[in-house]
Order: structure tokens, then sequence, then C-alpha cells
């Protein structure tokens, strides 16, 4: 009886583990999200984000610093804004997490690798996205209308079928503002 409670409690156990490690969060399900740890996080933008992609940093939002990356874990690295030097850099996602509270809001932060290794990053995402900082997955809704007019332009041309050009415009759509 009592190699089977262990056995049970040990089954519990993993079983819990899966499915807290398999969480996805959504922007738009923040409002109600609890606090913790996520695997994957659907942007604002439709992007979707998990944990081992790699994200490109773009360009300082302020002048010669990154207003919404900063560098340091606070403990043996202390926290500093990212300097312009890393722009154009990639850099992995580790971990996903909500931050925040109800009465001020929740909001979804990146902790990535930094260039080194050594160091790590932490990324306000959608402000990071909103303001270039990060290159975000999605398209802008220009590039999205771009893409739509070549695919536009391939369908005229007979390059490609009426049905790959209606899965192109419904995919590409969302972006479009």
């Amino acid at each position: 009886m009592k190699m089977k409670t262990t056995l049970l409690t040990m089954l519990l156990i993993v079983t819990m583990t899966a499915i807290s490690l398999g969480q996805e969060i959504k922007h738009s399900d923040l409002a109600t999200a609890k606090k913790g740890e996520y695997t994957s996080y659907i942007a604002k933008d439709g992007a979707v984000y998990k944990i081992g992609d790699r994200l490109r940093i773009g360009v300082p939002s302020s002048n010669k610093t990154f207003a919404f990356i900063t560098e340091g874990d606070g403990l043996m690295i202390p926290i500093s804004n990212l300097t312009a030097a890393s722009s154009g850099q990639e850099s992995e996602i580790k971990k996903i997490w909500v931050v925040g509270n109800k009465r001020a809001g929740l909001s979804v932060s990146f902790r990535t690798k930094g260039i080194t290794g050594l160091s790590n990053y932490t990324i306000q995402i959608e402000n990071a996205i909103a303001t270039g900082e990060v290159k975000s997955f999605g398209l802008t809704s220009d590039e999205a209308l771009a893409e739509l007019k070549k695919a536009k332009d391939k369908l005229d041309l007979g390059l490609i079928t009426q049905q790959k050009y209606d899965s192109l415009k419904t995919a590409l759509s969302k972006y479009i503002n």
C-alpha cells in the first residue's frame, strides 16, 4: 500500500510539472493572468515567442541606452540599461514570466542570455517591441501589406493559386491596420 501511494504521488508530481511547464500566455489574457512563469507568449501583434527562440536587439529608444532592456541580475552583476553597442545582437529567450499586479497592470517580461553568456538581459517585451528596441517576430502593417501585394502580383501572373493567395491574405490580414 505504501509503495502504491508513493507511486501515485510521484505520478501526480510529474503530471503537475508537465502541465505547469506547458503554459502559454496571451497578451489579450493579461488582465486575468496569474503571475509566474510560462513557456510561450502570444504578443499583442500576434507573434509567438517560446523559450529557446532568438530575439534580435533593435535600437535604443532613448539616446544611448535601451529604456526597456536591462542587463545584469542585481546580485553578481548590477542592473543597468543596455547600451547602444548591443544593437543588432541576437539573444536567446531563457524565461518568460508575468510581472506586476492587478491594480497597476500585469505585463510580460523575458529573461534572455546576454551576448557573452555571462550576463542576462531582462526585456519588457511589449514596450521593447513598440519602441523598436526588439524586432518583433510579427510583421508591421506596412511589411504585411507589401507581402500581400507581392502575393497578389504572383496570383495575377499565375505563379500561385487562388487558394494559396487566400491563405496568405488570411495570415497577413491580422497585421494590417
